[in-house]
């Protein structure tokens, strides 16, 4: 905690000199929760630590780990944005949404805490450096933005499609022998879903300290680790998977701007949109616009920033991926672009188009 403050006083320097401020009007948030416990999708009956007794917060819950990892994101949401924020809240300049998970509603009070600690009238208490902030979240069934995945019925037809083509095809073939060693050991029927959901179980409990099975040792890391990678391409293999797992948000993202253009956005002070969500909307929002090529699954606390700036009077994009572990987020390109995507170019006005559709 001591080394990570130090680190957080040199980086301030480095933030305010590669972060423009002055021509910033919107900042866009998408992060994944922070370490988490293990939940029964990720796990099968024959483990030895299949029960909850052995993980205290619960199945699926956010560990102390997982607190400290989510808090100094929001420091360092605070460092990168400080000047652009303001140091005292205003329920006007921010909009928080989670999803209804434990684990991000958790996240997103824990950003917000090292986001915005009490300063000058907020100071409530002298006994505790914290504030209450309001976040939102829509039940898990309405949530097409966060949770596309298990909203719409339209996603779950086209994976099932892609089950009958060439490309399921060669997942089967390429996976045939992870598949068949995982139906063995869990029960769970071979496909590239299921491998990439039992990935989290050994990953989670590998990082809790719990030794895995022996027979796991034929598969974990790899291939299972590649599996899990696979399958956010598989998620975003054509144009209405891509609109289906991302699209919702994208629009969001891109409608809430143009709203900031215009002017008819509200409030008109709104200055950032803080989303608590999970790992595949990072992978999913990525590769839908061919901005990274995805190597590994998003880390806790990873994190995707979406800044709308305004240069001589020309608006424009540019985003950013921090994946935690890195802490200064890396800029990133869409396809034809060198550094910020302005509203006025052609591969803005189709991607608009493509996701507001």
């Amino acid at each position: 905690m001591r080394l990570f403050s130090i680190i957080i006083l040199l980086l301030e320097a480095v933030i305010n000199l590669t972060t423009a401020t002055s021509t910033l009007q919107l900042v866009h948030v998408l992060f994944r929760h922070g370490d988490r416990n293990p939940d029964t999708l990720s796990l099968w009956p024959s483990n030895p630590f299949y029960n909850e007794s052995f993980y205290r917060e619960g199945y699926g819950q956010l560990t102390n780990a997982g607190k400290r990892t989510e808090y100094r994101l929001g420091q360092l949401l605070r460092l990168r944005y400080n000047s652009f924020l303001g140091s005292e809240w205003n329920i006007n300049t921010l909009d928080v949404r989670s999803t209804d998970v434990n684990r991000t509603k958790m996240s997103a009070q824990l950003v917000l805490a090292g986001l915005y600690p009490p300063r000058g009238q907020d100071v409530w208490t002298p006994f505790l450096n914290w504030q209450p902030i309001p976040y939102n979240y829509f039940p898990s069934s309405q949530d097409k933005e966060l949770l596309s995945l298990g909203v719409c019925d339209v996603f779950l037809e086209m994976y099932k499609v892609l089950g009958e083509t060439d490309i399921a095809n060669y997942i089967q073939t390429k996976y045939s022998e992870l598949f068949d060693i995982l139906y063995q050991n869990t029960g769970e029927a071979g496909s590239l879903w299921n491998a990439y959901v039992l990935y989290f179980g050994l990953l989670v409990q590998e990082q809790l300290g719990f030794p895995l099975q022996e027979w796991t040792k034929a598969i974990y890391p790899e291939p299972i680790h590649s599996a899990a990678i696979d399958n956010y391409y598989v998620l975003t293999n054509n144009t209405i998977l891509r609109q289906l797992t991302a699209g919702y948000l994208l629009r969001k993202i891109l409608n809430d701007s143009a709203s900031k253009i215009n002017g008819t956005l509200s409030p008109s002070s709104r200055k950032m949109f803080l989303y608590s969500a999970h790992e595949y909307n990072i992978a999913t929002f990525l590769l839908s616009l061919e901005a990274y090529k995805l190597a590994d699954v998003p880390p806790y606390g990873s994190h995707v920033l979406v800044e709308l700036h305004k240069v001589n009077g020309v608006y424009g994009f540019k985003l950013f991926y921090g994946n935690y572990e890195r802490l200064l987020p890396i800029p990133l390109k869409l396809p034809n672009y060198d550094s910020a995507c302005t509203t006025s170019d052609s591969t803005y006005k189709s991607m608009y188009k493509m996701f507001i559709s």
